[in-house]
């Protein structure tokens, strides 16, 4: 059987969330890194007598060129600036060459 380990990736550090058993997405099944968890000590039994192995997965979302775009941007009233001292058609042009659509 394999357990698949999840992280999540906040403010560049790995954070680890829970344990899972393959097939336990569909079954909502998590297992929390607990010693006294009786589902954590059956799942470190079967892990240490080689029936079970351990996957790490990272879950961080990976950002899609419309995040970029969103993020750089900037906030409405530094757009409102740009437009008010007439730079903010050129700050979205180059908003848009940095994270081109895929």
């Amino acid at each position: 059987m394999k357990y698949f380990k999840h992280f999540e990736t906040v403010a560049g550090k790995k954070k680890f969330l829970f344990f899972q058993p393959e097939g336990g997405e569909a079954q909502g099944i998590s297992i929390p890194e607990d010693p006294d968890n009786m589902e954590h000590a059956r799942m470190t039994e079967a892990v240490q007598a080689g029936e079970a192995e351990i996957i790490e997965i990272d879950d961080t979302p990976v950002p899609t060129w419309q995040d970029n775009r969103i993020a750089d941007y900037g906030s409405w009233q530094d757009q409102l600036d740009m437009m008010y001292h007439g730079t903010w058609n050129d700050h979205v042009a180059s908003v848009k060459a940095a994270n081109p659509k895929e």
